[in-house]
């Protein structure tokens, strides 16, 4: 793998990227979802949610789980006084 290909800038992490840093969370994530469990993510920007997004939606979809990722960025964006 190149330099260019090693280091991202911007976007999320592609599955199984080489510094994509797995944390405990990550599983108890996948589980939760296995489970059924309503689950959310939140920390701040650029903290890795939409590369875990990824991460957990391939793994998922390799156990025959069907997965949807909603886009709600504009919601509540628009709101006037």
């Amino acid at each position: 793998m190149s330099d260019s290909d090693y280091y991202k800038i911007g976007g999320s992490l592609e599955y199984h990227h080489p510094t994509y840093v797995v944390r405990q969370a990550d599983a108890q994530l996948y589980q939760g979802l296995i489970n059924g469990e309503f689950c959310y993510v939140l920390n701040s920007r650029q903290m890795g949610k939409s590369s875990l997004r990824v991460q957990m939606t391939k793994k998922l979809k390799a156990q025959g789980v069907k997965c949807a990722a909603i886009d709600m960025t504009r919601i509540g964006s628009h709101v006037t006084p």
